[in-house]
């Protein structure tokens, strides 16, 4: 019987699971997001490293790596992220060069800082399981009815 990283569902959600342990530790250091690439570098499967901004620059974090196993489902859960069209507590920029391709996920300050002290990271597996099963109800896509009922 495979296991949850081995099935394709378990492995999206492994995924995800790291992403936002990864998420909360950066967030309760004072960062609001961070940096992931995914390296080409010649015929090898593509590196997977994992940035922090800095004192003004990305700073690639050794610490926060996560298993080669999940790069594809992370990969895809990042592809997914970005083509949410909105999102009141995070953002998701893609960019993509000739040997890499970068999604900087950043979080609201505000959003996120009266989760600090407690659960971050199911607050954080919320925030980001909502692009998936998104009811299409955040802040500002709600529209007011001032009209007659």
């Amino acid at each position: 019987m495979p296991t949850r990283a081995e099935s394709p569902v378990g492995a999206f959600d492994e995924a995800r699971h790291q992403l936002c342990h990864r998420l909360a530790i950066v967030l309760r250091e004072g960062q609001t997001g961070l940096q992931i690439r995914f390296v080409q570098t010649g015929q090898s499967e593509p590196q997977l490293w994992i940035y922090t901004l800095q004192q003004h620059s990305w700073t690639k974090r050794d610490d926060l790596v996560i298993a080669d196993e999940l790069r594809s489902s992370l990969q895809e859960l990042l592809e997914g992220l970005f083509r949410q069209e909105f999102a009141d507590e995070w953002t998701c920029h893609r960019s993509e060069h000739s040997d890499r391709i970068e999604f900087e996920l950043k979080f609201s300050r505000d959003r996120i800082t009266p989760h600090l002290h407690g659960d971050l990271e199911s607050y954080l597996i919320g925030c980001l399981s909502h692009a998936h099963h998104d009811s299409g109800q955040d802040s500002r896509r709600r529209m007011g009815f001032r009209g007659q009922r």
